[in-house]
């Protein structure tokens, strides 16, 4: 794989990377398989909605945070959509995937989960302006040859003071040797074209971005599997998951953390 240096606070050429989302649309009710390929999806909810869920109880109270709008952009199969829905939040998940929408719908539907899902593009939400109380961004910005102009759209349907809360992965040697050669290309878990490294996005330039539009980063930290790295190989051969994921200072992989808007 040739690896090119390229600076995510600018659009990224779609010609010049190869990236295959299309298998999204097809995996149906794969998405809940927790022993398939979207077990690391279900190995991280745990850690993600306990973060975002803190966040927004520290920045909301308790009294009121469950009376907030929420949307999930890119939701996918909704398997965080629904965790939070779960936990009490209006929330509804958003998606350019109809395949994973209507996976989405029919688990929450067979589990009585309360919860929306609509089908929309991270760069045209069909949203009015200033009209959600916080966006959910995971696994989202690393798939967009235009980041900056998603962060806009976010940025425009949050209301002053909104909380955009985000995960995805940092554009390191090691997430090049993680996410895309021992993921993609060994294990296999991925298609070969599910992520192109010069997608992945630094914590510096996603806090460039997202103050350019009014976002103002609070918080990042590191998300990564609670067990060593040389260790997963030998966990996923072993268990087929690699195993549970934790909160740290290390960012080298994928980051998590939160932005709110200014104008309160």
């Amino acid at each position: 794989m040739r690896v090119g240096k390229v600076i995510r606070t600018a659009p990224v050429d779609p010609a010049s990377v190869r990236i295959d989302n299309a298998f999204y649309d097809d995996l149906g009710d794969l998405w809940w398989d927790r022993e398939g390929q979207m077990s690391p999806l279900h190995e991280m909810t745990p850690v993600r909605l306990a973060y975002f869920d803190q966040i927004l109880t520290r920045l909301w109270g308790t009294e009121n945070r469950h009376s907030r709008r929420l949307i999930d952009v890119g939701c996918g199969g909704g398997i965080l959509t629904e965790a939070l829905a779960g936990h009490g939040y209006q929330i509804t998940g958003l998606d350019i995937s109809e395949g994973a929408l209507r996976a989405a719908k029919r688990h929450a539907a067979a589990r009585g989960v309360k919860v929306e899902y609509g089908r929309s593009s991270a760069y045209h939400l069909g949203i009015t302006t200033e009209c959600v109380d916080g966006v959910i961004a995971s696994d989202l910005f690393e798939h967009l040859h235009d980041f900056p102009r998603a962060v806009s759209e976010m940025a425009r349907v949050l209301k002053p003071g909104g909380v955009l809360a985000f995960d995805t992965v940092n554009r390191t040697r090691l997430s090049l040797l993680g996410a895309i050669w021992v993921v993609q290309k060994w294990l296999r878990l991925m298609p070969p074209h599910t992520h192109d490294w010069r997608m992945f996005i630094t914590p510096g330039e996603l806090k460039a971005v997202l103050s350019t539009f009014g976002l103002e980063v609070r918080e990042i930290l590191g998300l990564s599997p609670a067990a060593h790295f040389l260790r997963l190989p030998y966990n996923f051969w072993r268990h087929r998951k690699f195993g549970p994921y934790k909160l740290s200072s290390d960012l080298r992989i994928s980051y998590i953390g939160y932005a709110v808007k200014s104008g309160l």
